[in-house]
């Protein structure tokens, strides 16, 4: 890792990178194979030392499964930037060697640490080090701040957002504000959250239960319970809530909430459907889990689908109860998903993402409008 004190510039920074990549002998270099990949830019901005420190460690993890330039803007410490007050930076390079690969392949990160008040103003020169013809990512891992002046640059010019809605604090005010402003804000701009990321192993399990000959049960769903941690907020359960609902082409019927409801109800083609997020005590340390998603069905042969966590938090059982029979039951493997996962995951896909879309508009259509 490189360090440096000296005012600012893009060609300094490249000029370093460069010279961190020819520093080893041509033998051993030769012998080594090593390749610099980049499948994308990711620019991570942190507010906080604390959640500076918590964002590098993802980055490192996050460079061994999905290269790429990754650039963090944080805050030193108070001490630190006492004695040191200009903008400083940070360069490290990650080679991994990765199986049936002949070749080391590397890829960098750089930090830029400064008082909180400069920190502000690195827009320029954040972008100045980004790689042509690659995406843009940018990943805001804390609070949502809409007003921020760094997060607007950023939103306007970037290929993609990257949120964590479980890190809200003003939960209703921030998922309006994504629901009801974001397209006019930043048309040009996609949107992703971490905690729609997490939901997507519940979402292909409960397609799953519909595959085939269970598809005409979608048209006959009249109860959704979706249960969770009892100490967490409930974005998760709505958000898989809404997603069934914009999959399914259901409306929502009544006034809107001023927080998330743990009853509401949708107008389907077929008539009401009644959902229920539904606490339930803490099992393990990982408070926002969600652990079991049943839909109940009406008609000839009443059906339950489900998909439940249980007793152990590492594996799921999808299963379907026809007429009180077992009709379908699949055990699968739920490892807990580290932050780093979920970036890799979110990158790894670079369409547009009309699912969440769809569903953030369902959201936004059950939850009171912010005030302007």
């Amino acid at each position: 890792m490189a360090a440096s004190l000296s005012p600012l510039n893009s060609q300094q920074i490249e000029k370093e990178l460069a010279e961190l990549w020819t520093t080893l002998p041509g033998d051993q270099e030769k012998e080594l194979g090593l390749q610099r990949v980049y499948t994308t830019n990711l620019v991570a901005y942190a507010e906080d030392p604390a959640d500076g420190f918590r964002v590098e460690r993802t980055l490192h993890h996050l460079a061994e499964i999905h290269p790429g330039r990754y650039l963090l803007i944080r805050p030193g410490e108070k001490e630190e930037e006492e004695a040191h007050p200009s903008v400083r930076h940070f360069i490290s390079g990650h080679c991994f060697l990765f199986q049936g690969r002949e070749k080391k392949v590397c890829c960098e990160l750089v930090q830029l640490v400064a008082a909180p008040e400069t920190m502000d103003h690195l827009y320029g020169l954040a972008f100045s080090l980004l790689l042509p013809d690659l995406p843009v990512e940018f990943w805001w891992p804390g609070e949502l701040s809409l007003r921020h002046p760094f997060f607007n640059q950023m939103a306007g010019e970037v290929t993609r957002v990257w949120v964590d809605s479980s890190r809200f604090k003003e939960v209703l005010v921030n998922l309006m504000a994504l629901a009801e402003t974001w397209k006019a804000r930043f048309p040009r701009t996609e949107l992703g959250d971490l905690n729609w990321v997490r939901l997507s192993r519940w979402r292909a399990l409960i397609a799953e239960l519909f595959d085939g000959e269970w598809s005409p049960y979608l048209a006959q769903i009249k109860e959704v319970t979706v249960k969770y941690g009892d100490q967490a907020h409930p974005i998760r359960p709505f958000y898989l809530s809404c997603w069934l609902a914009a999959q399914l082409g259901w409306v929502s019927t009544g006034s809107r909430f001023k927080t998330i409801p743990d009853r509401f109800q949708f107008k389907g083609p077929h008539g009401e459907i009644s959902v229920k997020l539904e606490p339930v005590p803490l099992q393990d340390e990982l408070k926002d889990r969600i652990y079991s998603v049943g839909l109940s069905t009406q008609g000839e042969k009443p059906g339950r689908f489900i998909v439940d966590r249980g007793q152990d938090p590492f594996t799921v059982v999808a299963r379907s109860e026809v007429e009180n029979r077992t009709a379908f039951s699949r055990t699968v493997p739920f490892e807990h998903l580290h932050t780093y996962e979920l970036l890799a995951e979110g990158l790894r896909h670079q369409e547009k993402d009309l699912a969440f879309e769809k569903m953030l508009k369902i959201a936004g259509s059950l939850l009171d409008k912010p005030r302007v």
